[in-house]
């Protein structure tokens, strides 16, 4: 008897000496349990990973470790408590964690993290110390990586049971529309079942959404549908983006004699299409309550991927692109302000008459979507919005400081300042409060399309509303419209196609007048597609993938009669806006024609362009030599619009007397006259750099430009 005891003692130590020996091992490889990475754990850290997952009301830690990290298990696999601890962890805990979440086995390797982009802002120490947090919290484990293309690095996973239950507080938190509407949301709450949960873990639920949302998988899927059924999905994305009302169906010419939702729904979801099911939104101040037959956002997407993008047979039958035009008559407008005594009536309007002067000076060319009188209400509410104007005591209206610098930015510039000002311009269609997060998402899918390559006009309007719906419970859309409703009795307005009909229509009036996009119109001119232009690409920071832009050197030839003739070659944005600030566009065809006169000149000395500035674009960009005529022409009206010329002694020169004794007499300039040389010259005072006299004296009125310019 006591030889059995002496070896049942023997067993004990030995393996308590080997559980010892474990705690000095290396944490087990990736795709860990959670017991095995307590048990590797030792009594100081479970001590801190107790005093994490417990409140500090549950009492004294256990003496036992068993018992320790029984009490831990208990606590870390709790739903509530996950959730805690996962929401207070932070931005860049969090973001580290979702990485690993996404990945196969929620394994990532220490190389995969440091090259993520999105982790870019972290430096190697910062990372290092964001891994060992969530280590210290039992949250991940660090291992060696098993896999081939990397075998033998430092790798980190997160415990299996763990990753399971944060995947499952996730598909909680998106429960709702997002089951309804997506096939991720379909699949996770058909395997949230006990019974197919047991045997389909959450990883493998994943790998099958990767499968099955595959484009050529999800079409294949519906080819193979009835045919009767899948005349009406393909016509219920193409024209409904996926969503097809009951309302609608009955009024609608089909194949399909009535409604058969119980028929449809078992075909759709067996085939992993779509789904038939009673769709409430009156509550997320949508108007729509309404049987609806869904086609989940996967499968519609991957369907007008297969469609969105016409081929040469179905291209549009007549183009229109505005391309600066915008820009160029934001600037003719300024030098109008300050050109002229602007009156505004008693309601802050211009008077009818002087919007017709004004519309004068604008670019003849406002395409189908806008009239010429809407452009220029426009930009009289952009001017106004973003502060480039302002009213005076008179009742008329003069150029701000922040106006006045708006000819000297660049193109770039002042259509990112515009389109800035279009995504929370309110009143044009539909609803702000929606219309303005599905701008946000459709900006965030154009610049996914591929430059030059016409899209159908739906397609981008579409796959917007679908990811807005499906987003609707996680926003809290329902929480804000609850509010809103209580205290102003709110009525929805939109219902599913007005959504994806509004933003349509912001692209068109919008997006197409600011030159981002180009329309197609079919035989009926009717809009049918829209394409990315280069600078729209530019702005949005798309990588043009098409054959690059020839060189615009050369692409001008100036006639001695003052005819600019602006041959196509490719990207003439910049080019173009820069013609247009000292030019008047004459016509515009297949060649761009602008003509030269001092009326021009002189407006464009007036909004600050600098006199070297013109002659050079002439010079740089003409196929053959200026004519002198020209060019001696633009320097006299130049001359006659008081321009005046400072060296580099600071000796300041004019050919009219008249022009430099006002220039001295000029309470604003007297600081800066120093001595009078003759009628003609006159010395000033050296406070300043030369460019910075140039400045100021230009922000007084006076024309200056540098002799060696």
């Amino acid at each position: 008897m006591s030889q059995q005891r002496k070896k049942a003692r023997r067993r004990k130590s030995s393996k308590s000496a080997s559980r010892q020996s474990s705690t000095r091992r290396q944490p087990p490889a990736p795709k860990p349990r959670l017991a095995d990475v307590l048990e590797a754990r030792e009594r100081a850290d479970l001590e801190d990973l107790y005093r994490f997952w417990t409140p500090q009301t549950a009492g004294s830690l256990p003496s036992d470790p068993d018992e320790l990290r029984r009490r831990l298990t208990r606590r870390m696999v709790d739903p509530q408590v996950l959730g805690e601890r996962i929401g207070s962890l932070g931005r860049r805990l969090g973001q580290l964690l979702s990485f690993h979440l996404e990945a196969p086995g929620y394994q990532c390797s220490l190389e995969e993290l440091a090259g993520n982009k999105l982790l870019s802002y972290l430096s190697s120490a910062d990372l290092e110390a964001s891994l060992a947090v969530l280590q210290r919290h039992g949250l991940l484990c660090e291992g060696r990586d098993t896999r081939l293309q990397s075998f033998g690095g430092r790798a980190f996973a997160i415990p299996r049971e763990l990753g399971d239950g944060i995947l499952r507080l996730q598909r909680d938190q998106r429960r709702g529309l997002f089951d309804a509407l997506t096939l991720r949301g379909f699949l996770d709450r058909m395997y949230d079942d006990p019974r197919r949960a047991r045997t389909t873990p959450p990883t493998r639920v994943r790998e099958m959404y990767k499968m099955y949302s595959d484009e050529a998988a999800a079409v294949a899927r519906i080819e193979r549908l009835p045919d009767g059924l899948r005349g009406l999905v393909e016509k219920g994305i193409l024209q409904f983006g996926g969503l097809l009302p009951r309302s609608l169906f009955e009024r609608m010419d089909t194949e399909q004699p009535q409604w058969h939702a119980r028929r449809w729904r078992k075909q759709l979801e067996e085939s992993l299409v779509g789904t038939v099911d009673r769709v409430e939104l009156a509550r997320y101040g949508i108007q729509h309550a309404d049987e609806t037959l869904v086609i989940f956002n996967e499968v519609a997407l991957a369907w007008l991927r297969r469609v969105a993008v016409p081929g040469d047979p179905d291209a549009p039958h007549s183009e229109a692109s505005l391309g600066v035009d915008l820009a160029s008559n934001i600037s003719r407008f300024l030098g109008f302000i300050m050109e002229h005594n602007v009156r505004f009536t008693v309601r802050g309007e211009i008077f009818k008459t002087t919007e017709k002067r004004i519309l004068q000076e604008l670019i003849p060319n406002p395409g189908r979507e806008l009239e010429r009188s809407q452009v220029l209400a426009f930009i009289y509410q952009y001017c106004r919005g973003a502060g480039l104007i302002e009213s005076t005591g008179e009742r008329t209206f003069a150029v701000t400081a922040l106006g006045r610098p708006w000819e000297q930015q660049s193109l770039d510039e002042k259509l990112g300042a515009l389109l800035d000002y279009v995504m929370e311009e309110q009143g044009l269609a539909g609803d702000y409060y929606h219309q303005g997060r599905m701008r946000r998402i459709f900006m965030r899918l154009l610049k996914r399309v591929t430059p030059n390559i016409w899209y159908d006009l739906m397609y981008l309007p579409f796959l917007a509303r679908n990811t807005y719906l499906a987003s609707l419970d996680q926003l809290a859309v329902d929480e804000y419209f609850s509010q809103h409703s209580q205290a102003s009795r709110y009525v929805p307005m939109e219902d599913l196609q007005r959504l994806a009909w509004n933003l349509a229509r912001w692209i068109r009036q919008r997006l197409y007048l600011l030159g981002l996009i180009d329309l197609g119109y079919d035989r009926s001119d009717r809009p049918v597609a829209l394409r990315l232009t280069r600078i729209g690409a530019r702005i949005l920071g798309v990588e043009d993938d098409g054959p690059p832009a020839p060189p615009i050197l050369g692409s001008i030839v100036v006639t001695p009669d003052f005819e600019v003739v602006l041959f196509p070659t490719g990207d003439a944005s910049e080019l173009v806006h820069e013609l247009d600030r000292f030019c008047v566009r004459d016509k515009k065809g297949t060649t761009l024609h602008f003509r030269v006169s001092e009326r021009s000149i002189c407006r464009a000395l007036s909004e600050g362009m600098h006199l070297s500035r013109i002659l050079d674009t002439l010079r740089t960009h003409s196929r053959t030599p200026v004519p002198q005529n020209v060019l001696f022409s633009i320097r006299d009206w130049a001359r006659r619009a008081g321009l005046m010329t400072l060296d580099e002694q600071g000796v300041l020169s004019a050919d009219d007397p008249d022009l430099l004794r006002r220039f001295q007499q000029d309470p604003g300039a007297k600081v800066y006259v120093g001595q009078e040389i003759d009628e003609h010259r006159v010395q000033l005072a050296s406070r300043f750099s030369r460019r910075r006299t140039q400045a100021l004296l230009r922000e007084l009125g006076f024309l200056i430009e540098l002799s060696d310019e």
